[in-house]
């Protein structure tokens, strides 16, 4: 008998189809039909593709496509079928063993055809070759390696397991386990849960339920989901869209792009961009080193980022946004806004609630808000405009700017160092008036009780003076029109 190598067989693999097509020496059938009685059909492969369908009857029938390109070899490849009984029956193939001395070549080959009832449980371990199964309506399990597999139009519980081939599974109408590494994933249409893990390929996925996605250094695109979704990944692009239920996504060194979530969407990345369009309810995002961009929140979000920008608009609900070294950008916000950043302009505009900024480093500018704003940053300009509450800024090398306030008497209290303040005071406000500067001096244009006046000070009253106006500054002017 010969025995042959891993190393040759890896070979043989990569000139094993031109080469049997070119120098055939030996091909010959093998054919066996038993009547199935229950149990599991096996099927025990390598070197060679595998083909399973679903036939009407209650037979099995197996055939075989043998082929080598020495006709000695070729003899003592066999397959064998086990006899039928309760407990399944079980197709195998057989290869002899080789002994080679010096170069060699040799190419074979064994193609498997199966046909059986499609409900009978079925389990295919195969190397060295493809897996195509369609029709089955029993829990399959499908095992192979350095070949695709494709599985179609099946029902009950599947398992697909493959390295170094894709994988494709399509229309499956029950739980559905893919497993894969060094290839590709495909799946559409499973009703059934679905949890695909990879790694070296990407993953693409439409019209399932409640999907469960690991993978990594590969993409991921998951589209038409009935119920929830998680996905794990990294050093690839990710993209969801369609998902009725709630998100959960942890991505690492590769974009982001969620849209149309009707739940809750909970999105983690780093060192690239996240973008996002039509969530349902409660978004969180944390973001690191990536830009952050998005659109339409059904009921608050919360959103984390750093080394980068942040522009958000259109989101319904309570709103809180982190960052750090990165600009902030905040429009249409119906709800309280929170921004928390340092070393970046923070924009808010049409918030419809209270504005509340902490920043450093940067400079603040808000427009349009319905609440109260209050600010606290330093060596940035804080400009305000259109604010219907009540205003506090404490800033400290930077100027303030005030304008257009409207509604009701409010309290003003601004303050800041080195820098000037200017005040647009509305017309039929009433305030009681509380100025002071040094260095630099107190100038107004609007009729005002005073009770003190000096180059640095004034104190008086606009109007009836319901409400406080506090200004401060250091080394700055005070302007008051």
């Amino acid at each position: 008998m010969l025995r042959i190598n891993k190393s040759l067989i890896a070979a043989l693999l990569l000139f094993i189809a031109p080469a049997l097509h070119a120098n055939d020496r030996f091909e010959r059938t093998f054919s066996r039909t038993e009547t199935y009685r229950g149990g599991r059909i096996s099927i025990e492969h390598s070197m060679g593709p595998v083909t399973v369908r679903a036939g009407s009857g209650s037979e099995v029938r197996v055939h075989a496509l043998i082929r080598a390109s020495d006709s000695e070899i070729g003899k003592d490849i066999n397959v064998t079928v086990s006899p039928s009984s309760a407990s399944g029956i079980t197709i195998r193939t057989d290869y002899p063993e080789m002994h080679f001395h010096g170069h060699i070549s040799l190419s074979y080959s064994v193609d498997i055809d199966v046909t059986m009832p499609a409900n009978a449980p079925l389990t295919v371990h195969n190397r060295f070759g493809s897996v195509d199964v369609s029709g089955i309506h029993a829990a399959s399990e499908i095992v192979n390696a350095q070949g695709s597999v494709t599985l179609r139009d099946s029902r009950a519980t599947q398992r697909v397991e493959n390295s170094f081939g894709s994988i494709d599974v399509e229309n499956s109408a029950g739980d559905t386990s893919v497993q894969n590494a060094n290839g590709n994933v495909h799946v559409v249409n499973v009703d059934g849960t679905l949890g695909v893990t990879n790694r070296f390929g990407s993953v693409t996925a439409s019209d399932t339920h409640n999907v469960s996605i690991h993978n990594a250094n590969g993409s991921v695109e998951l589209r038409d989901v009935t119920g929830s979704a998680t996905i794990v990944d990294s050093f690839a692009h990710v993209t969801v869209a369609n998902v009725s239920g709630d998100l959960e996504l942890n991505n690492q060194n590769g974009r982001v792009d969620v849209r149309d979530i009707k739940g809750r969407a909970s999105i983690k990345n780093s060192f690239d961009a996240t973008e996002f369009a039509n969530i349902g309810r409660d978004l969180v995002i944390s973001s690191s080193n990536g830009r952050v961009e998005g659109s339409h929140v059904g009921n608050g979000a919360t959103i984390t980022g750093s080394f980068d920008t942040i522009s958000v608009r259109d989101i319904n609900g309570a709103t809180r946004i982190t960052n750090a070294n990165g600009n902030v950008t905040a429009v249409d916000i119906r709800g309280n806004l929170n921004i928390d950043t340092r070393f970046g302009l923070a924009r808010a505009e049409l918030i419809k609630g209270t504005l509340d900024v902490d920043n450093a480093n940067g400079g603040v500018t808000a427009t349009d808000v319905s609440g109260g704003v209050r600010v606290h940053t330093s060596f940035a300009p804080v400009l305000l405009k259109t604010i219907a509450g009540r205003v506090t800024v404490e800033n400290a090398n930077g100027s303030i700017s005030v304008s257009d306030l409207r509604g009701a008497c409010a309290d003003i209290n601004l303050k800041t160092s080195f820098a000037s303040i200017k005040l647009d005071v509305p017309p039929n406000g009433g305030y009681h008036v509380d100025a002071r500067t040094s260095f630099g001096s107190i100038a107004t244009s609007i009729p005002i009780l005073m009770t003190s006046k000096s180059d640095n000070t004034l104190t008086g009253t606009i109007g009836n003076g319901a409400c406080q106006m506090r200004l401060q500054t250091a080394n700055g002017g005070i302007t008051l029109e």
